[in-house]
């Protein structure tokens, strides 16, 4: 994001990093001032810039939890640091501890986004006379409500069945809510993202009625200033979401595939299985980042002390993606792990700090309609999408199966190296076919604990008396 963008934001971003508990009145928590009197353009273009400050701030930082300890969990990336024992010893020696930042991270930033969100669809409330249309106010609603749903669910992404703390509508609420099942809190996730559709629907052909963006949503191949655009946004973590409420181990929906392969087509513009333009792969809403300066938000991955982990051996002859993995400068021993190849946008640079990340693109949209086709039987336009993107890279087509287990291990083949060093997909995946076990990855300390979600942080615990076990109601 442009560094005059995050000059309005020395509230909202000071403290993310350090706050683990919605319980506690955070110093990032709106103060009364900014939900007092009518929402103006001026106001209006503050609290959007601060959703979407909110929302990247949770990739920004070295050794963050979202995505980087969730990459450990699934062995594809480490991180190892003499001096930080518990990047190793929280994710693949022992149980992660909810008090420290490993065991409990990838949590407080996510709660920085629902609040900025409910801070914005409370200042909804007052809109000044005459200023906003009711297609404007419809489009904000729905852009708050995307964002606020999003994030909700990549706290699913990391907790999994342990549950997701509920965060209040009213921005200054402080009370502990309840924590809630993954089945719940899924139901209402895809719901908000449904509401949010409703909402920027009923905007129609219109732009997001402020000025300032950041770059990563209009210069990456589709401009999501417009509302048309957002909703192919909202509708492709629509189609994200509903697949994986259909794999739920707790609560499958198998008539759920066929609902994500819908949304995931919207997503795409209508295309056919098989027919997004290769070139369109990397079109998408993207994090933009700025290694130095006032703002310093260097891309989480451009870390010396990151590697790849020796079992990533899988990549194939000719695949092009083997080109995202490079021999480290000097291999690193530690906990008798030894690391000598890296990602390549691990390597220090200044291009590497600024390298963007995707939040959603089209390639990833194009994986998960052909997991969703699979799922659903559709084997023959689920390895149409498939071969579109493993022949892109050099492969030779697969030939297509209809035995399932195959099909989902030549699918994550695909998703594995597509999204490398890209979020926790590789996580979610693995968890969700229940293959991060012993069956499919030896040991690699004799203590090695396969954990596959992260805890609820210490701060949450004790406001409830320890009393977290997640509410189904």
């Amino acid at each position: 994001m442009k560094k005059y963008i995050f000059a309005l934001l020395t509230g909202v971003m000071v403290t993310a990093s350090c706050k683990d508990s919605t319980s506690v009145n955070p110093k990032d928590a709106p103060e009364a001032e900014a939900l007092a009197g009518e929402l103006t353009k001026g106001t209006l273009q503050t609290l959007a810039i601060a959703q979407l400050a909110a929302d990247r701030a949770t990739f920004v930082g070295t050794g963050s939890a979202y995505p980087i300890l969730a990459n450990i969990y699934s062995r594809d990336i480490y991180r190892l640091d003499p001096s930080e024992p518990r990047y190793l010893n929280e994710t693949i020696v022992g149980a992660p501890d909810r008090g420290s930042f490993a065991g409990g991270g990838g949590w407080a930033g996510q709660y920085v986004t629902i609040r900025a969100s409910n801070t914005l669809l409370t200042a909804l409330e007052n809109p000044r006379p005459g200023v906003f249309s009711d297609a404007e106010l419809s489009a904000i609603r729905g852009f708050a409500q995307t964002y606020k749903a999003i994030a909700y669910y990549r706290i699913v992404e990391m907790r999994d069945t342990i549950g997701v703390a509920l965060q209040g509508d009213d921005p200054t609420d402080i009370t502990p809510h309840a924590i809630i099942c993954k089945k719940d809190m899924n139901n209402y996730v895809a719901a908000l993202l449904d509401s949010a559709n409703a909402n920027l629907v009923a905007a129609g052909n219109i732009s997001l009625p402020w000025s300032a963006f950041p770059t990563g949503m209009f210069a990456f191949g589709r401009n999501y200033r417009t509302v048309p655009n957002f909703i192919l946004f909202n509708r492709g973590w629509k189609g994200k979401v509903d697949f994986y409420r259909g794999l739920d181990h707790q609560n499958p929906q198998p008539a759920l595939f066929t609902t994500a392969i819908a949304e995931l087509t919207q997503a795409l513009g209508g295309a056919a299985p098989g027919a997004v333009a290769t070139s369109s792969f990397v079109t998408g809403m993207y994090y933009v980042f700025v290694p130095a300066g006032t703002e310093a938000a260097p891309n989480p991955y451009s870390d010396t002390r990151i590697g790849i982990n020796p079992a990533l051996d899988s990549v194939r002859a000719g695949d092009t993606r083997a080109s995202k993995i490079v021999n480290r400068s000097a291999a690193v021993t530690i906990q008798n792990i030894t690391l000598t190849k890296t990602l390549l946008r691990s390597v220090p640079s200044s291009a590497n700090q600024a390298a963007p990340i995707a939040n959603l693109r089209d390639e990833e949209l194009v994986l998960l309609r052909a997991q969703a086709e699979f799922e659903a039987g559709q084997f023959a336009n689920g390895y149409l999408d498939l071969n579109s993107v493993h022949t892109f890279y050099g492969n030779a087509a697969y030939v297509p199966s209809v035995l399932i287990e195959q099909a989902r291990s030549d699918l994550l083949y695909d998703k594995r190296y597509s999204l490398l060093g890209e979020g926790v997909q590789r996580l979610v995946d693995l968890r969700a076919y229940s293959r991060l076990n012993a069956a499919n990855y030896p040991k690699q300390t004799p203590t090695d604990a396969y954990n596959t979600a992260f805890p609820i942080p210490k701060a949450e615990f004790d406001a409830r008396g320890g009393n977290i076990t997640p509410a189904c109601t």
